[in-house]
């Protein structure tokens, strides 16, 4: 091989990996969050804030999808009022006496506020936060991550990956208009290896909604669905105890998933239970007894069930079946079988329910 040649075959890996970072940045943006910082900078120095400025922010693309609801008012007034709350010299006493309260997740304002207030105790960490961590490169590793939660046969091809944007808000991380929204103090409290995580998360659902374009309506297929969906993707990031990344809403919000999450065989017999009525009495549109039965958008159910499979050595299987939540019963089936025989009391499903999955899914 001629001595250039050699040069290209070696550097073609670097160049490859150095473009497809490249294609991240222009999906990543920090202005909201830096655009809460500079009105909190005013707000400090007691600038005058007109409303023109309050709109100049929430004007920004990552507060555009935030605010694209009902609420939009009443969260730009919570937005506002936590910023007022958090910066003003004058309300110093109020603002220590709300970072000592434990909000709970119904408590918004109360949780935003303390979530800021936190932030501004911070303002200078928060500028360096921003301009030294490299998002960009933190996507591209989630995208190469996420990869190995995925069939080859999906890998290839043209996916849109979510785009990232900070904000400043509750102590979140949430899904809207194919963007992640991430709180920035969140953020600062997150290791880069679990901001990876929660990317490459979110990814395992931009890859597995560009195979499921066409999902059934039915209740029962729906709701095992969104227990494999979310099951697989919290492989990737919840580890060995998932009700931890609630506590952050409040003790209510942890141990209800915990709950949840121990329940999770009940939920199953459940859904069981209700088939042999449907199927006598079908229902147009959304069966209401079986979308009850949806808590957390099924994260508790959906990841005992992935857990257990991946422990009695089927996860490839899973894997491989990502995008059939008729085969992922089958395989919770098997897995609660195997651990079953070794004395274990896993609930198994009805023939009829993984045979009615698959007529669905047909």
């Amino acid at each position: 091989m001629k001595p250039y040649r050699l040069l290209i075959f070696l550097l073609l890996p670097f160049s490859i990996l150095s473009c497809r970072e490249e294609s991240f940045t222009d999906k990543y943006s920090s202005d909201s969050a830096v655009g809460i910082l500079g009105i909190g900078e005013d707000i400090r120095s007691e600038k005058d804030i007109d409303e023109e400025t309050w709109e100049r922010g929430f004007d920004t693309e990552g507060y555009r999808k935030y605010l694209a609801t009902s609420r939009r008012d009443v969260l730009c007034s919570m937005i506002k009022e936590a910023a007022f709350l958090a910066y003003s010299p004058d309300r110093s006493a109020e603002a220590d006496s709300v970072l000592l309260l434990t909000p709970d997740a119904n408590d918004f304002q109360t949780l935003m506020s303390q979530n800021i207030c936190k932030l501004a105790t911070r303002q200078d960490e928060a500028r360096r936060f921003v301009e030294e961590t490299d998002f960009p490169g933190l996507m591209s590793k989630a995208d190469r991550l996420v990869k190995r939660y995925l069939p080859k046969r999906t890998i290839s091809g043209d996916v849109t990956l979510n785009d990232l944007y900070l904000i400043c808000t509750i102590p979140d991380a949430s899904v809207r208009d194919h963007s992640v929204l991430l709180d920035l103090n969140l953020a600062m409290d997150m290791k880069e290896d679990e901001i990876v995580l929660l990317l490459a998360h979110e990814f395992f659902h931009n890859y597995r909604e560009t195979v499921l374009t066409d999902e059934p309506g039915d209740s029962f297929w729906k709701i095992f669905n969104c227990f494999e969906n979310e099951g697989i993707a919290d492989l990737i990031d919840k580890g060995e105890h998932p009700e931890a990344m609630y506590a952050r809403y409040g003790a209510s919000f942890e141990a209800l998933y915990l709950q949840e999450y121990q329940n999770a065989a009940s939920t199953l017999q459940k859904l069981d239970s209700l088939l042999p009525a449907y199927q006598a009495d079908p229902v147009k549109g959304e069966y209401g007894p079986v979308a009850d039965l949806l808590v957390f958008n099924g994260h508790p159910t959906g990841y005992y069930m992935t857990r257990l499979i991946c422990e009695e050595g089927l996860r490839k299987e899973l894997i491989e079946a990502f995008d059939s939540p008729a085969t992922f019963a089958e395989l919770y089936n098997e897995s609660a079988s195997r651990r079953n025989k070794r004395g274990g009391k896993e609930y198994l499903l009805s023939k009829d329910l993984v045979d009615y999955l698959h007529l669905v899914e047909e």
